[in-house]
């Protein structure tokens, strides 16, 4: 099955190594490009869309890393990864387009379910057995430039039980293209 088309790409850049005690030993990771899949999926890449276009995941982070699965990032409002905040007007989540696409290809992005659908959280699939994620994840992108920056991603030490990275890997900017 051919992949849906792309109708917008926007940019996250990437860094790494800013400590929570806010001193600074960042390293730029690099640009993630993601190509949004807006005929399948509007409602969810016009969500994505709007929250890059506004800088709004500016300042989160990748807070769970799953080395060779996923990384997980985009929890805008809340480090720890439990909520986000949408692009609507009052932050709320919302149920996504449908749950079309198969978790079948590395640099997939697809929204992370919460209580009442999806908000501005999100996972990248590190590798293409994703298969876990259909039907219960909206995937509505591909990463197209910065497969190197998640291979890096996937690399920094992290502490269990929640594979949270140990300095944050943290999303600097974003916006569309």
């Amino acid at each position: 099955m051919d992949p849906p088309p792309i109708t917008k790409r926007v940019y996250l850049d990437v860094e790494w190594g800013t400590n929570k005690d806010g001193t600074t030993t960042a390293t730029e990771m690099g640009r993630l490009v993601i190509g949004l899949y807006g005929t399948v999926m509007p409602k969810t890449v016009d969500n994505f869309a709007t929250l890059c276009a506004s800088n709004a995941y500016a300042g989160t982070t990748f807070y769970r890393v799953l080395s060779d699965f996923s990384i997980q990032g985009g929890a805008i409002g809340d480090p720890s990864g439990k909520t986000g905040r949408s692009a609507l007007e009052d932050g709320k989540s919302f149920e996504p387009d449908n749950y079309n696409i198969q978790h079948t290809k590395t640099g997939l992005v697809s929204m992370v379910n919460g209580p009442g659908g999806v908000d501005s959280r999100f996972f990248i699939n590190c590798n293409d057995q994703g298969g876990w994620g259909d039907d219960r994840y909206a995937a509505f992108g591909i990463v197209e430039e910065g497969l190197d920056v998640i291979k890096k991603i996937e690399k920094v030490p992290v502490s269990p039980p929640k594979n949270s990275p140990k300095t944050p890997v943290k999303i600097t900017a974003s916006g569309v293209l």
